[in-house]
């Protein structure tokens, strides 16, 4: 699903008259959950799943047209491990 296919979703579902609204009340809850993650690199919604920010460390690189082997910078990225709650859900929504 595509971020303007969430959109729209979301304002189906809960009635929104403007566009502009429900991305900006989109926008809160990512900007809310960048800042819990930066504070406590674990941010757990009950049977829904996991989101973490992990440590991805340096690795060795080669790409053939360039001479000799490189390396990648370490850099944190943000990982999501669905819950029971959404497994099933989307479990469901595939036998419909």
């Amino acid at each position: 699903m595509t971020e303007g296919e969430f959109i729209r979703f979301y304002k189906k579902r809960n009635k929104c008259r403007s566009h502009k609204e429900v991305k900006e009340k989109i926008d809160l809850f990512w900007n809310t959950l960048l800042k819990a993650l930066e504070e406590d690199k674990k941010v757990v919604f009950k049977g829904w799943g996991i989101f973490e920010k992990r440590e991805i460390k340096a690795r060795k690189v080669v790409i053939p047209t360039l001479e000799g082997a490189r390396y990648t910078q370490p850099k944190e990225t943000i990982k999501f491990r669905a819950g029971k709650g959404l497994v099933k859900m989307a479990e469901g929504d595939a036998d419909e």
